[in-house]
C-alpha cells in the first residue's frame, strides 16, 4: 500500500499575478500533466488555499523522493511558475482521502 503524503507548491516570480491559471504561458501542458498522474490515482486532491495561493495538493506514492522526481516533471515546475517547496508524509486520522483499487 502506498503512503499517503501532503505537498505545498508556491507560485513564483513567473506567476502573472494578473492573469486567471488558465490564462498562464503553458497552461496547456501544466493540465495535461496534473489529468495524467490524478488520472493514475497518484494525486488524491488538489486545491488552492485562499490566503496564500499556495497550492495544496495530496498524494500516494512510495517516497518522498518519489513525489520530489515526480512532480519536478510537471511543465511548471520545470518552467519557473511553480516550485515544489514541502513535502512529507501524513496520518491522516479522520477523513483521509481513498486510494484507488489495488493502490
Amino acid at each position: 500500500m502506498k503512503k499517503t503524503f501532503a505537498a505545498i507548491v508556491k507560485r513564483t516570480e513567473a506567476w502573472d499575478p494578473g492573469r486567471e491559471a488558465h490564462e498562464q504561458d503553458g497552461f496547456e501542458h501544466h493540465a495535461a500533466f496534473v489529468a495524467g498522474l490524478e488520472a493514475e490515482g497518484f494525486i488524491a486532491m488538489a486545491g488552492l488555499m485562499e490566503e496564500s495561493s499556495d497550492v495544496l495538493f495530496i498524494f500516494f506514492a512510495d517516497s518522498v523522493a518519489e513525489v520530489r522526481e515526480r512532480m519536478a516533471r510537471d511543465p511548471w515546475q520545470q518552467d519557473g511558475h511553480a516550485k515544489l517547496v514541502r513535502v512529507e508524509e501524513v496520518q491522516f486520522r479522520i477523513g483521509a482521502p481513498q486510494q484507488p483499487a489495488g493502490g
